[in-house]
């Protein structure tokens, strides 16, 4: 049971520091040949070598955003990017501001990876301080890369008069470099969103924050960088202390001495014994044509041995070259299933983010529908309670219409009546004039006011009339 503990430990401890030695890879920009960096991206610069191919520098230079470029050199003792000198002639011919690179090898000398670098990037055509790329650390100690480091950048610093720039990457450098270089230039890789954070209380220059660019002419994919706040060109432009001349290596100062030329090697003889008299030159002559024999069969043995020597340094020198080109091989297709893969992931991400959007869109359709729905049926609500207030309104102005006409034909009804009343009192009152003159007074009829029980039909009808009304009002 310890035994499963310790294990598991030991496991969640390398889990851990994998976790913090990885960089976040969180900037990517993928697209086909012709795809556009956005308007907002911000980039100052970008690195280029052998991997970009050729690259149309008409277009390339059309992008506002490249204050500079940095093109590989060399790496290791020996190799040499086959397109640098062109990429530098036409970066230069079109005013861009160009710099070179060395990668940094663990398999071969500093000296010998100072002087192929030397050998390629000559100070007259540099625009920027050269810049020396560190990013592997196979077999060594911290103390012996800190020291190797610090042995080229001050070769670089003597022969160019100026002090290059490091790159790394933040967990590189926070790691392994430290508070020796902080005082050098820092060309620092982080592929995140946010800044470099460097330990020791270092500076850096300039950010590569992505892998992933895509600028117009280069058919690959770009390395994008930008300026910290408050840096531009200026600090990494080439300038050289005084009117420097660059300084001869080591191996010209004397203090490590050059290698002897190869001298031609004479087949061995052995030189004959002086003669001591004529009786004895014969067995002389003998000893001499069979000691010259030996020495150019020790001749030839010694050289088959170089030529032998000479086959398998050439063989050896064959094979390294292709474990490099297989190597080179193996990281281009792995970088190409790389970018397939990206590719693939942002295609399916596009796809859900489409799906995201269709989605959103149909929710929107269906809330503008029922929000249409709900002012339509409002709308509806709103017209049906102006009608049924039109038709109240309507009905009180016919009510109130039909009340004035019935009251105008009440009105008109009792004064007609009461016209009737009062002719049929005028002619009363005449009948009676003239009976009263005809006739005596005994026989003569009662007044009108004592027959008011004897109402005529005229006083009759009004009073019908009246009751019918009420009795109309109360139903």
């Amino acid at each position: 049971m310890r035994v499963y503990v310790i294990g598991f430990i030991s496991l969640l401890c390398t889990l851990v520091c994998q976790g913090v030695n990885v960089e976040d890879q969180e900037v990517k920009l993928v697209g086909d040949k012709n795809y556009q960096n956005n308007s907002s991206l911000v980039y100052d610069g970008i690195d280029i070598s052998n991997y970009q191919k050729d690259i149309n520098w008409d277009a390339t230079v059309k992008d506002a955003n490249i204050k500079y470029v940095y093109v590989k050199a060399t790496e290791g003792a020996s190799h040499k990017q086959h397109r640098y000198r062109t990429n530098i002639e036409h970066a230069r011919k079109r005013g861009i501001k160009v710099g070179s690179y060395h990668f940094m090898t663990t398999t071969a000398s500093i000296q010998k990876q100072f002087e192929n670098f030397i050998s390629v990037v000559k100070p007259e055509e540099q625009d920027l301080v050269p810049l020396l790329d560190v990013e592997k650390r196979d077999g060594w100690t911290i103390k012996q890369l800190q020291d190797s480091v610090l042995k080229f950048v001050k070769l670089l610093e003597d022969y160019y008069g100026c002090k290059p720039m490091i790159y790394a990457s933040s967990n590189y450098f926070n790691n392994y470099l430290g508070a020796t270089f902080k005082s050098y230039p820092l060309f620092i890789a982080r592929y995140s969103k946010n800044e470099p954070q460097l330990s020791y209380g270092a500076k850096w220059i300039l950010w590569q924050f992505s892998d992933r660019g895509r600028i117009e002419g280069i058919d690959a994919l770009v390395d994008l960088s930008r300026f910290n706040k408050g840096c531009g060109v200026k600090d990494i432009s080439y300038k050289p202390k005084g009117h420097h001349t660059p300084k001869p290596t080591r191996r010209n100062r004397g203090d490590v001495p050059r290698p002897k030329p190869k001298e031609k090697k004479e087949p061995a003889t052995v030189p004959p014994p002086p003669a001591k008299n004529n009786a004895s030159s014969g067995g002389n002559r003998a000893e001499k044509s069979e000691a010259q024999k030996r020495g150019e069969e020790n001749a030839r043995k010694r050289q088959k041995q170089e030529e032998e020597q000479r086959k398998k340094e050439e063989e050896k020198r064959k094979r390294e070259e292709e474990k490099r080109k297989k190597e080179e091989a193996k990281k281009r297709q792995e970088q190409v299933n790389k970018n397939k893969e990206e590719e693939k992931k942002r295609k399916e991400e596009e796809k859900k983010k489409q799906e995201h959007d269709k989605k959103r869109k149909e929710l929107e359709k269906r809330q503008k529908e029922e929000e249409k729905r709900r002012l339509e049926e409002k709308a509806k609500q709103h017209s049906h309670a102006q009608a049924q207030e039109r038709m109240r309104q309507e009905k009180d102005n016919a009510a109130q219409n039909d009340k004035a006409l019935q009251a105008q034909r009440d009105q008109q009804r009792k004064d007609d009546l009461e016209k009737t009343r009062q002719e049929r009192i005028n002619n009363q009152r005449k009948q009676e004039t003239a009976s009263s003159q005809n006739t005596p007074a005994e026989s003569r009829p009662a007044s009108p006011r004592r027959r008011m029980g004897n109402q005529s039909s005229a006083d009759n009808e009004a009073v019908n009339y009246n009751s019918q009304r009420r009795n109309h009002a109360r139903k």
